[in-house]
């Protein structure tokens, strides 16, 4: 495996990525990963990229702008439909490389980055396949789990933030993840544990996202994308998801045309390490294996 650095325009903006690329001759097909919230290229990416092209794949693994090597100000910013567009543009990107086989490209989005899998698949009839990881694929249901007090913080924090972002001024950051009682986006427990563990060497990762954010979460609701999926669809279900409900996920993989889904018996952060994550992985290889390339358009 070699590791190559790219780089690409979003909205103007330069994203920064990294293109692993199999031995042997290509083009090869390509997995664009697709991170979660506050998740930059360093958090676990090279472990998937190591399964991943020991199989033949090329993975393309980018930072989201606002985030990590990218650009975007201010910083920690979680821009849905930005990051949408840097996803689009990251795809096409990649169909433009010459070590690439433009019609063997799946978008692997894993929790936040699950649910904008789902949503930015249903406009790709380019794509092969979509596979979505413990994905948050409804802000709603996601966003009721919270006990009230955190849920009222969260409120607050939010418009601070929203607020001063409107009067020009800096942003209001909470912490991204952290343990039950810390006025955090992710307390579940274990959740910063998790995320730490995930980190891989020097990283510009920090604990950090802007609030206004959290606004948001209720209304960003992918599974009403999921029916419109012309791309075979793969929901790698956490049943003991503290995080993201397991049902909505199964709920999407029904929905969607060509949707089927595997469900293991762990938690939203099992899923990355050990046993779950070698069996994860290898179902999503059996699915690849059996997935045609996708037939040409001009998507």
């Amino acid at each position: 495996m070699i590791r190559v650095d790219e780089n690409f325009l979003s909205g103007g903006e330069n994203c920064a990525a990294w293109l692993y690329l199999p031995d042997g001759p290509g083009p090869h097909p390509c997995i664009v990963f697709v991170h979660g919230i506050g998740a930059v290229r360093q958090v676990r990416v090279r472990a998937y990229a190591e399964r991943f092209t020991g199989a033949g794949y090329a993975v393309f693994a980018f930072d989201y702008r606002h985030w990590g090597a990218s650009e975007g100000a201010p910083r920690f910013v979680c821009d849905i439909r930005g990051q949408h567009a840097d996803i689009h543009a990251a795809i096409d990107h990649v169909r433009g490389l010459s070590a690439i086989d433009s019609r063997r490209i799946v978008l692997f989005g894993t929790s936040f980055g699950g649910g904008h899998a789902v949503t930015v698949g249903a406009a790709r009839p380019d794509l092969a396949a979509v596979i979505a990881q413990c994905a948050v694929i409804d802000g709603l249901a996601a966003a009721v789990k919270a006990p009230p007090l955190l849920a009222l913080r969260w409120i607050f924090a939010g418009l601070v933030d929203q607020i001063r972002a409107a009067l020009g001024g800096g942003s209001h950051y909470i912490k991204l993840a952290g343990e039950p009682g810390a006025l955090a986006l992710m307390t579940a427990p274990g959740a910063e544990a998790g995320y730490r563990a995930m980190i891989d060497g020097p990283s510009p990762w920090r604990n950090l996202i802007a609030a206004r954010f959290i606004l948001w979460i209720p209304f960003y609701r992918p599974i009403r994308h999921a029916a419109r999926l012309t791309p075979r669809l793969l929901m790698v279900v956490t049943n003991k998801d503290e995080i993201c409900p397991p049902r909505i996920m199964a709920k999407a993989a029904r929905l969607a045309p060509k949707g089927e889904a595997v469900h293991f018996d762990c938690g939203h952060f099992d899923i990355y390490f050990g046993v779950f994550f070698d069996r994860a992985t290898e179902a999503m290889l059996a699915f690849l294996a059996a997935t045609p390339a996708a037939a040409e358009t001009d998507a």
